[in-house]
């Protein structure tokens, strides 16, 4: 994953920079435990495959198994290809069989290529803004089929 998290335009719109493999392995580490701490949320992580090889990376935050806040990343290698979506829409039908009836993205304003994934995925921009200035997107798995 240090190969495909490792340019640095993924940055550009998410901060932060490219992680050394100690870091990622420290990050894994943490989000292996697969729960916060407080045990409030539950950590699920998947890594996005294409012919057996890693591209990125999926991830949903899960609070009380009902509410789920969702991210991706592709590498910039793989971007454009669909990949994303497929992921993301894979990963809701997984949430919605573990019980989870709400989805939400926080999508940098402007970014197009997240924000189309979160649409194709059946998410809705809100208009309401966290404190970082993104946007939540949400999704209601209890009354739309995947």
């Amino acid at each position: 994953m240090t190969v495909v998290l490792a340019d640095s335009e993924l940055y550009r719109v998410i901060g932060g920079s490219p992680p050394t493999e100690e870091e990622l392995r420290g990050r894994y580490e943490r989000q292996v435990v697969g729960r916060s701490a407080d045990g409030r949320e539950e950590w699920l992580n998947w890594i996005v495959r294409v012919d057996g090889v890693a591209v990125g990376f999926v991830q949903a935050s899960v609070d009380d198994h009902s509410r789920a806040v969702v991210a991706w990343v592709i590498g910039t290698a793989w971007q454009g290809q669909g990949i994303a979506t497929a992921a993301a829409r894979q990963m809701l039908a997984l949430l919605a069989d573990r019980g989870v009836t709400t989805i939400d993205a926080y999508v940098a304003p402007g970014h197009l290529a997240s924000e189309l994934v979160a649409a194709r995925a059946g998410l809705v921009a809100t208009g309401e803004h966290d404190a970082n200035g993104e946007q939540r997107w949400t999704r209601s798995l209890s009354t739309e089929p995947m």
